[in-house]
């Protein structure tokens, strides 16, 4: 299988951290459009989405404190293995040619909790390909490895990813494009006077000037010290109502934050 040891030359499919490579790149899949190459916060490494799905759930990922690690596009190279899974589960298995590729999970996640490491994966479909037959065939296949491995897998529901709920999560996140430091005892100052002096029906914009005027901090930085304090949870916004400078902002209840 010359693509397949290829690959692993390269290096593709393997390592962890910043040091790892998915098996599938967005210029390897095409994807009308909807894929798309980002930064990773906790990795610095470059992250490649297929889907708008997929990442709308990176970033809720990222905004995760347990998350360590984020490995998409990870291929399960026991390629023996799932041929017999298929042939139990009567599934057709990848091939490439005329050579077997590998069944791909689409994040391989590392969690800390307790201060010791956990894997879990997650499959991450449309919720027309969540009841399509065929697709839930191959997922049994990845299921099943998992199981073997003692892997948690997980189907998740994305019936509420969204256009909305992606633009906001882009705009909390900019902070990181803009290369703003989080200074968290100031971020902690920000969201206490931001939430005491916080208006319905009035521009996120104007209540960042009050804050910035009332702390003493530039415009520029009062916006990306509101991106990270909304990004983090220090200010509990809804992410199912437009955000942004020129909107009201929508807070969640308070009572529901976490």
């Amino acid at each position: 299988m010359p693509h397949f040891r290829n690959r692993l030359r390269r290096g593709q499919g393997l390592g962890v951290h910043a040091a790892y490579k998915p098996w599938l790149r967005v210029r390897d899949v095409p994807s009308r459009g909807t894929s798309s190459i980002v930064r990773g916060i906790r990795t610095s490494r470059s992250v490649h989405l297929l889907s708008k799905i997929e990442t709308t759930y990176f970033f809720l990922l990222e905004r995760r404190r347990t998350t360590q690690d984020c490995r998409e596009q990870f291929p399960i190279l026991e390629i023996t293995r799932t041929l017999e899974l298929c042939e139990e589960l009567g599934v057709r298995h990848p091939h490439k040619g005329f050579y077997p590729e590998p069944f791909t999970i689409d994040f391989m996640v590392t969690e800390l909790i307790d201060g010791k490491p956990y894997f879990r994966a997650a499959s991450i479909k449309t919720p027309n390909d969540a009841t399509n037959p065929s697709v839930l065939n191959r997922l049994a296949v990845e299921h099943r490895w998992c199981a073997e491995h003692n892997i948690p897998w997980t189907l998740v529901d994305t019936s509420a990813f969204d256009d909305t709920l992606l633009k906001n999560l882009r705009f909390m996140r900019a902070w990181f494009l803009h290369r703003h430091i989080p200074d968290y005892p100031q971020a902690i100052r920000f969201a206490a006077c931001f939430l005491d002096i916080y208006r319905r029906n009035t521009l996120l914009d104007e209540i960042v000037h009050d804050v910035c005027q009332r702390l003493h901090l530039p415009i520029n930085s009062g916006h990306d010290t509101f991106r990270f304090c909304a990004w983090s949870g220090l200010i509990p916004i809804s992410l199912s109502h437009g955000l942004a400078l020129n909107l009201p902002l929508v807070l969640r209840n308070v009572q529901n934050t976490h």
